[in-house]
């Protein structure tokens, strides 16, 4: 019988938008299945979910529904960021890691912000608490696959010490990747505030 998967509420952060909303990053957990559905359906333009996830969709199937909410914090491990305002609670963000294959240290990422929350800072938090949590679990290297018109992913990986080069498979995609090599510290968690 496999041991319980321990919630991980260390990665649980709380924020507070220069605009007033109050944003909450944490693990995702296997209820927000319907809330994801919703952020993907809603919250992203088709042009946004093309971006994130290559293909053309109107909506999450529910095969990779289970797949983003049921995870085990390790070798998947995937963040929402929610906003709670006028008594409701709305996902704006999801940032994700698989480790590759059997690697234990390399790990590919997916992130995707709401539309509608753009340009207040999200997509930054997300990513940099992503980065703490893989490199916290023992990813040195993290990478992800860009279509090469997604300049806003181009510049949040850059700025967040990516480096971007040629895919080795696909001309449309570029490879942003780093390596996190570095220990975490609680000075490496405290960068993402």
């Amino acid at each position: 019988m496999d041991a319980p998967v321990r919630y991980p509420v260390e990665w649980i952060d709380r924020f507070q938008l220069a605009r007033g909303e109050w944003i909450t990053l944490r693990p995702v957990l296997p209820q927000d299945d319907v809330q994801e559905r919703e952020f993907v359906a809603h919250g992203l333009t088709s042009q946004s979910r093309y971006l994130r996830f290559q293909v053309g969709l109107n909506e999450l199937p529910e095969a990779l529904t289970q797949a983003f909410t049921h995870i085990d914090y390790h070798d998947h491990f995937a963040l929402v960021a929610e906003s709670f305002g006028a008594g409701s609670q709305t996902q704006v963000g999801d940032a994700r890691f698989v480790r590759v294959g059997g690697a234990h240290d390399v790990a590919e990422f997916g992130m995707a912000v709401a539309d509608a929350w753009h340009g207040f800072g999200i997509g930054r938090r997300l990513l940099c608490m992503l980065v703490a949590a893989a490199r916290a679990q023992g990813v040195a290297q993290l990478y992800g696959d860009v279509l090469r018109g997604n300049a806003p992913m181009l510049a949040l990986a850059r700025a967040n010490g990516f480096g971007v080069q040629r895919h080795p498979d696909n001309a449309t995609l570029v490879r942003v990747q780093r390596t996190l090599a570095v220990p975490v510290t609680p000075e490496s968690i405290a960068m993402c505030a």
